[in-house]
């Protein structure tokens, strides 16, 4: 996969290809994977729940913003050139909840994690889909932490990549909200299983 699609921090760590998934281990000075530090003046971020829907443009303008207040050294970029679709969307969920203010949940160790999963117009409907198709797969991603090794609040593993197998059902869609459901199949890469039903209202055009 294109390592240069996922928007958290994959530098100085040991890189495993485990299948289409890349998984980044050993511990973490930075464990919250949106960036190296929160800055002066930052807000914090209110969970609206667990799961959150938004467009890529309504999501780079979040990127645009956390960066203006996080140092982006040793980051990987977000964007992906001229050609990206800024109608794509975006459903972003995490264990320990998303929000409109924020392009990402900042996962602390203990197993947390979050997954995004990001739909062309053509999947933007009523449908089950393949978690591997090539439509699907090309900018989703899923992290996770993992345990504590020591008593340093981020010493531990954590990884990040394709989602993997499985698949994904868009049970409704409309302007207010997506209600969806994921399940990952069994065997995976992940030690977290973000399987369920999801509701994600739609962020407003103003997040």
């Amino acid at each position: 996969m294109n390592i240069q699609r996922l928007p958290f921090l994959l530098a100085s760590f040991l890189f495993v290809a485990c299948g289409s998934a890349v998984v980044v281990e050993g511990g973490n000075e930075n464990a919250h994977h949106g960036g190296g530090g929160s800055g002066q003046g930052s807000m914090p971020v209110i969970s609206q729940g667990p799961a959150v829907a938004l467009t890529r443009a309504q999501n780079d303008i979040l990127w645009e913003e956390y960066w203006s207040t996080h140092d982006p050294s040793g980051s990987v970029s977000a964007g992906g050139g001229g050609n990206l679709n800024p109608n794509d969307l975006f459903l972003r969920l995490s264990d320990l909840g998303a929000s409109c203010q924020s392009p990402t949940t900042e996962l602390s160790c203990g197993g947390h994690w979050q997954l995004t999963l990001v739909l062309p117009p053509s999947l933007q409907q009523v449908g089950v889909y393949d978690l591997e198709d090539p439509e699907l797969v090309a900018y989703s991603s899923m992290t996770e932490t993992g345990q504590l090794n020591s008593p340093a609040p981020d010493d531990c593993p954590w990884g990040g990549g394709s989602p993997g197998p499985g698949t994904l059902e868009i049970i409704s869609i409309d302007d207010t909200e997506v209600r969806f459901n994921v399940q990952f199949a069994s065997g995976g890469f992940w030690e977290a299983d973000p399987s369920g039903e999801y509701t994600a209202p739609r962020c407003p055009s103003d997040p």
